[in-house]
């Protein structure tokens, strides 16, 4: 595959292309992991901990609202996960490209989006850590996470099954819970609906990435509706942990 991943090439520099895309999907869906959780193993004990070990009682006597302490602490922790997410998904793009020769269609609206998946996941545990023990929020923000892709895997496969009843439904209402495996999911499609075609004669037309990735892919991929559904999620989610964080008894 080394460096024959040309898609204006012959049928067998396309073939090796399809065959780079199918590596790039699941490191990136690994790369979710991995910045989900290092994004909820920084926030879920931002106040929680420093309220158990007794820190957060020298901030708050100092001239600084608790809205202030809050959302300095998410601007905070939010810069880190953006620039951890951005360094991990062009690193990942980077080495396809270079033992591939595959430039990856969409790079920019795909990294945006996968540094939106941390901060999701992060509007979550700042929420979180306002109300709940470290450990309790940490356990929640996880199993939420779980649901959400466990949803998305079921959605796809029911796409897959040309099963649109309980499977895709389950997947939709998952990814209003956390819509974070829906991001994953608009980021493949974007990757994916990019690609040059076959050209019908020796690369034939009906080679479908989105088949080969199977429940990696995304047969049923998000609209711009669930976007704008995430960016209003962690502004609300957000709101909340304001709230909650202000009318907490310290």
């Amino acid at each position: 595959m080394v460096n024959t991943a040309n898609p204006a090439a012959d049928a067998e520099s396309y073939r090796a292309m399809m065959q780079a895309i199918t590596l790039f999907v699941p490191g990136v869906y690994l790369a979710s992991f991995l910045v989900a959780g290092l994004a909820i193993l920084a926030a879920v004990g931002s106040v929680a901990g420093e309220i158990e070990n007794g820190t957060l009682y020298t901030l708050a006597v100092r001239p600084l609202t608790r809205r202030d302490l809050l959302l300095g602490k998410f601007l905070g922790l939010a810069a880190m996960l953006v620039l951890y997410a951005a360094f991990i998904f062009l690193a990942l793009a980077g080495l396809v490209r270079w033992q591939t020769g595959l430039h990856i269609p969409g790079l920019l609206p795909a990294l945006g989006l996968f540094i939106l998946e941390p901060l999701v996941l992060l509007s979550v545990a700042m929420l979180g850590t306002t109300r709940l023990s470290t450990l309790g929020n940490g356990i929640l923000a996880f199993a939420l996470y779980v649901i959400a892709v466990i949803g998305g895997m079921m959605e796809q496969i029911g796409a897959l099954m040309e099963n649109t009843t309980a499977t895709i439904y389950t997947g939709v209402v998952t990814s209003l819970i956390l819509p974070a495996d829906a991001i994953y999911r608009r980021l493949v499609a974007t990757v994916i609906d990019l690609m040059p075609a076959g050209n019908g004669l020796d690369i034939p037309r009906f080679i479908n990435p989105q088949m080969i990735l199977g429940p990696f892919g995304s047969q049923s991929t998000p609209s711009d509706i669930m976007l704008l559904y995430t960016g209003v999620y962690i502004v609300v989610l957000l709101a909340l942990a304001v709230y909650s964080f202000q009318r907490r008894d310290l």
